[in-house]
C-alpha cells in the first residue's frame, strides 16, 4: 500500500513542525555526544525537559509562519502562498538550525549556550574569517550533518502537496484561533505569570544539565533584546552598607616599598586543570616554579567563561553578572575605575600588550577606557612576518618584545600583557613542534608551548634594573575546554591560578584553603602598592575585614565556591529551605548583587 503524505493543511502543519522538533532533538543528541564530559548524569527525564523547551522554542520562531501557513483566505490569492510559506519557513529553519549545529562545536569553549551579544561579537570580530577555515576543518562532519539535515527537512516540506481551506467557511477560522491559543501558551511555557526564560531551565534539572536541556536558538532569542540588568533591590540603604560598599577604601600593607612597579601577566585559557605546582598534570613548569614563591592561590575562581569578560574582572573589579559580556553592553560607557586609571593618578605610567590584530575582542577600545595611556597589539609590533595567519604575534616573539617597550616607560610603571597562544587552533611554532608534551586535551601542548614563552621572557625581565622593584601578577582569563569527564564540574570550569610575585619574598603564604577571585585583584594590588585612596570594586581586598562569597554566574545562576565544599547555588526566583550558614552567604550574595545592579544601571561605579 502506498503512503501518502496529508493535504489538510492543519496536518501539513503538524508534519512541517514536528519534522523541525525531531531535528531538534536530533541535534541535542549530537550537542550531547560532542560533550558528553560535561554532562555525565543527563537522563531520559532530561530529554523530555530538552524536548519541552524544544517545542517552546518552535513556537517562538514559527508563529509568524503559522498564521500565513493557515490563515483561511480567498482562493484568489493561494497560488501565491506557497511562495509566501516559502519566505517565512525556509530561513527560520535555517536560523534555528544553525545556532544548534554551532554550539555543538562551540559550547565546549565556554560550557555556556551562546546568547545574542557574543554571536553578534564573533560574527564581527576581525578574525572571524580566518578562524572559519579552522574551524571547519576541524568539524567538518558537522556542516555535512548540517547540510544533510536541511536536505531532509526541505524536501518534506516541497514534497507536501499544498491544499487551502475556504475562508468562507467557519470552521478553519476555528482552528486557526485555535492554534494562536496553543502557540501563545506553549510559547510561553505554560499559565504562569511570567513567560519561560533561560532560569527556568535548573526548575526541572540540575544546573549542571541546563546547557543540554536548553537549545542555542532559544537562548539566542530570549537574550535578543537585552537591555542589561534588572534593578534589584532586596535591603534598605543602611543595611545594604553594613553588609557590604563596594566604595572602600585602601589599607596600605607597607610589605613593598612606595612606587613599585606591576607587570600583571593574564594567561589565555590557563585553567587549574593543566596548571600549578601542586599539580602532577601540570604543563607549565616554569610558571610553577615562580607560582611556588609567590602569594599563590591554588583554589583562585574566574569569574567569567570568556575573555572579554575576564579582563574587566581582572583589571577593574567588574564581573559579567548578566547575559551579555560588559565590554559588549551598554554599561561599557559608564564612568568607572580601573587598575590603570587609579594608578595613573598617583604618577604611574600604563601600558597594555596583546599580540591579536588590534580591535581583537575590543580589547584596544576597552583599554583606553580603562585608562591605559598605551596599547601595544599586532600592528605595533615591528616583525609583521611573525604574525601566525590566526590570532596574532606568538608568544615566544611577544613576550620577550614586549618587555623592550616597558623599559621605556616612565617608573613607576603598570603594564598588563594578555597571552594569545594558549588559544585554540593551538597551533604551535615549527621550532616547539618537537619540545612540546603532549597530553589529554589539544590545549595541552599549546599550554606548554606557552610556557617556554614564559620562560625566555622570565629569563629577560630577571635581568632588567626594575625586575626586584616590581610586583608580578599571573591569573588566567578563563578556563580552557576540555574533554575530559573528571575535569567537567561546575567547580573544575572555573578554577584557575592567582598568584602575586615579588622577589623580596615578603609577600604572605597563602594556605590551602584560601581562596581568592579575579575581582579580587585589583583591591589586592592597590593595597600591596601602599595606595592610599577610595575605589569603587566588587571584589575584595585579601586584606580586607570583608569575608564575600566567591561567586560565578551561569545561566542566571550565582555559584558559590569553596574548596572542598558543595557549591552553593541561588537565584532569586529560588524557593527552598536554606541552612543557617546557606542564609548568610545568600544575605551577602543579594547585597552584593544589589549594588552591582544600582550601580550598573545608575552609572555609579566610582566612589
Amino acid at each position: 500500500m502506498r503512503f501518502r503524505l496529508p493535504t489538510k493543511p492543519f496536518l501539513q502543519l503538524l508534519i512541517e513542525l514536528g519534522t523541525v522538533w525531531f531535528f531538534l532533538f536530533f541535534f541535542r543528541l549530537l550537542f550531547l555526544i560532542q560533550n558528553h564530559v560535561f554532562f555525565p548524569d543527563f537522563g531520559f527525564y532530561e530529554y523530555i525537559v530538552g524536548s519541552w523547551f524544544d517545542l517552546i522554542t518552535i513556537t517562538l520562531f514559527f508563529f509568524p509562519y503559522m498564521l500565513v501557513r493557515i490563515i483561511p483566505l480567498p482562493f484568489l490569492v493561494n497560488k501565491y502562498r506557497k511562495i509566501v510559506d516559502s519566505i517565512f519557513y525556509i530561513p527560520t529553519v535555517l536560523i534555528v538550525f544553525f545556532f544548534n549545529a554551532w554550539d555543538i562545536a562551540y559550547f565546549s569553549f565556554t560550557r555556556k549556550r551562546i546568547s545574542f551579544d557574543y554571536f553578534k561579537f564573533i560574527i564581527s570580530e576581525n578574525e572571524a574569517s580566518v578562524l572559519a577555515g579552522d574551524f571547519f576543518a576541524e568539524f567538518w562532519w558537522l556542516l555535512l550533518v548540517f547540510i544533510l539535515t536541511l536536505y531532509f527537512i526541505f524536501f518534506v516540506f516541497f514534497k507536501l502537496k499544498r491544499n487551502y481551506v475556504d475562508y468562507k467557511d467557519w470552521r478553519p477560522w476555528l482552528k486557526f484561533v485555535g492554534s494562536i491559543a496553543v502557540f501563545v501558551v506553549v510559547g510561553r511555557g505554560g499559565f504562569q505569570l511570567k513567560p519561560v526564560g533561560i532560569i527556568e531551565a535548573t526548575n526541572y534539572c540540575s544546573l549542571q544539565n541546563a546547557p543540554a536541556v536548553l537549545n542555542s536558538a532559544f537562548t539566542i532569542l530570549k537574550t535578543l533584546t537585552n537591555e542589561g540588568v534588572e534593578r534589584k533591590t532586596y535591603f534598605n540603604k543602611r543595611e545594604l552598607n553594613s553588609i557590604f560598599n563596594p566604595v572602600q577604601h585602601t589599607d596600605p600593607r607597607n610589605l613593598l616599598s612606595n612606587k613599585t612597579n606591576v607587570v600583571f601577566i593574564l594567561f589565555e585559557s590557563y585553567g587549574s586543570m593543566y596548571v600549578g605546582p601542586e599539580n602532577k598534570e601540570s604543563y607549565t613548569p616554569y610558571l610553577d616554579t615562580v607560582l611556588s614563591n609567590s602569594m599563590y592561590f591554588e583554589h583562585g575562581v574566574a569569574n567569567s567563561r570568556t575573555s572579554m569578560d575576564g579582563l574587566p574582572a581582572a583589571v577593574a573589579s567588574i564581573p559579567t553578572w548578566m547575559n551579555e559580556s560588559f565590554i559588549l553592553s551598554s554599561y561599557s560607557m559608564n564612568q568607572y575605575q580601573s587598575l590603570p586609571s587609579v594608578l595613573k593618578s598617583h604618577g604611574y605610567s600604563t601600558a597594555f600588550f596583546h599580540s591579536s590584530t588590534n580591535g581583537s575582542m575590543r580589547f584596544d577600545a576597552f583599554s583606553a577606557a580603562a585608562g591605559f595611556d598605551h596599547y601595544f597589539g599586532r600592528s605595533e609590533y615591528p616583525y609583521a612576518n611573525h604574525y601566525d595567519g590566526n590570532w596574532g604575534i606568538p608568544d615566544h616573539y611577544f613576550l620577550p618584545w614586549s618587555i623592550d617597550e616597558i623599559n621605556k616607560l616612565k617608573k613607576p610603571f603598570f603594564s598588563m600583557i594578555f597571552t594569545i597562544s594558549s588559544h585554540h587552533p593551538y597551533k604551535i611554532p615549527n621550532k616547539y613542534k618537537d619540545l612540546v608534551k603532549k597530553g589529554p586535551d589539544p590545549i595541552c601542548e599549546a599550554i606548554n608551548y606557552a610556557d617556554y614563552a614564559f620562560h625566555e621572557f622570565w629569563e629577560k625581565a630577571k635581568k632588567q634594573d626594575w625586575f626586584d622593584h616590581t610586583l608580578f601578577v599571573f591569573c588566567a582569563d578563563h578556563v580552557g575546554p576540555t574533554s575530559r569527564s573528571d575535569r567537567a564540574s561546575i567547580e573544575w570550569s572555573f578554577k584557575i591560578p592567582i598568584a602575586y610575585y615579588h622577589s623580596s619574598g615578603k609577600l604572605p603564604e597563602i594556605r590551602s584553603e584560601e581562596t581568592s577571585q579575579q575581582i579580587d585583584i585589583m583591591p589586592t594590588v592597590l593595597d600591596l602598592l601602599n595606595i592610599n585612596t577610595s575605589y569603587f570594586a566588587m571584589g575584595t581586598s585579601y586584606f580586607s575585614k570583608y569575608k564575600l562569597p566567591k561567586v560565578v554566574y551561569n545561566q542566571e545562576n550565582f555559584i558559590v565556591l569553596n574548596p572542598n565544599k558543595k557549591s552553593l547555588i541561588w537565584n532569586d526566583r529560588m524557593q527552598r529551605e536554606w541552612s543557617d550558614s546557606e542564609t548568610e552567604t545568600i544575605r551577602k550574595l543579594k547585597a552584593i548583587y544589589q549594588h552591582y545592579t544600582h550601580a550598573l544601571i545608575d552609572n555609579k561605579m566610582l566612589p
